[in-house]
């Protein structure tokens, strides 16, 4: 059994460890933990006794944890890991990547409250902070809440989750739609119509199946109230369009319409449209 003071010292070499991938000498996990190298070498001879750590000998030698640490720890090795960021005020806390969540209080009617565990430095996140969790690499759940509390020894933080959200793992061509599309040169008073006729809000503006803008009803609202009944697709586009390619998955669509803050994207074969996403069908999916 090991004590807190290994555990704790365990876990930095851990984290140090998942950085390079190589072995770490024992000034590192000193400088880490603000304790002499002394003290540090004496308890790695400790837990390299009982089978958590591997020593490595020599002038550039160092340590490495076993299979066994990682299994005291709770902690899962792979090969390929996929890192799973934090968010603070929409960046990532550096360093700190999330290593398991534990949901609790599943059937309670008013609140959720979940436990991260984390690889890096705890001390990054405060109580009181308002974080965003993920997406995680195959369910892309994304958890949103405030810090509660945090221990630094476990590596651990609680939060009360405001939402949990399960991006489905789609490919963006699975939500296509029916494209409409205007030409660049129809009339406003055509395509408005059309808008009403098909109960859409957007369409794309194509020329030889090339995309060249978007046109919105908020596009044909402010052509009206200019008292420009003439004007054409072409003349009110909004020209920088949002796109995603078809092949590509959901989740990517929808951190491009939450990071341009935008409703709906166009669907792309390449350089050709060929459909149409909005968030209200992502959430309609969702909840189905």
């Amino acid at each position: 059994m090991i004590n807190t003071k290994q555990e704790e010292i365990l876990r930095t070499l851990i984290e140090l460890y998942e950085e390079i991938k190589d072995i770490i000498g024992s000034d590192a996990i000193a400088k880490k933990l603000n304790r002499s190298s002394g003290t540090i070498r004496n308890q790695m001879q400790t837990l390299r006794v009982m089978g958590y750590v591997d020593g490595i000998p020599g002038p550039h030698g160092g340590y490495r944890p076993s299979i066994k640490a990682y299994e005291r720890l709770n902690l899962e090795i792979y090969e390929k890991p996929v890192n799973v960021y934090i968010h603070r005020n929409n960046e990532k806390i550096e360093g700190v990547y999330v290593q398991k969540i534990v949901f609790q209080k599943i059937p309670h009617p008013e609140e959720c409250s979940s436990i991260i565990t984390v690889t890096g430095d705890t001390g990054k996140i405060n109580n009181g902070d308002i974080i965003k969790i993920g997406p995680t690499p195959l369910n892309h759940i994304i958890l949103k809440g405030k810090v509660v509390g945090r221990d630094d020894v476990h590596s651990e933080i609680l939060i009360e989750a405001d939402s949990i959200t399960s991006i489905p793992r789609m490919k963006v061509s699975e939500f296509s739609k029916e494209l409409i599309t205007l030409n660049s040169g129809d009339k406003i008073k055509d395509f408005e119509k059309i808008f009403i006729d098909k109960k859409i809000d957007g369409a794309p503006v194509v020329d030889k199946n090339r995309l060249i803008g978007l046109v919105t009803l908020w596009e044909i609202v402010e052509a009206f109230s200019r008292g420009d009944y003439d004007a054409t697709a072409g003349d009110i586009a909004i020209k920088k369009v949002l796109t995603v390619q078809k092949d590509s998955q959901l989740i990517e669509a929808v951190e491009i319409m939450d990071k341009h803050k935008v409703g709906r994207l166009i669907i792309m074969d390449n350089e050709k449209p060929v459909g149409i996403i909005t968030r209200t069908d992502v959430i309609s999916r969702m909840i189905e």
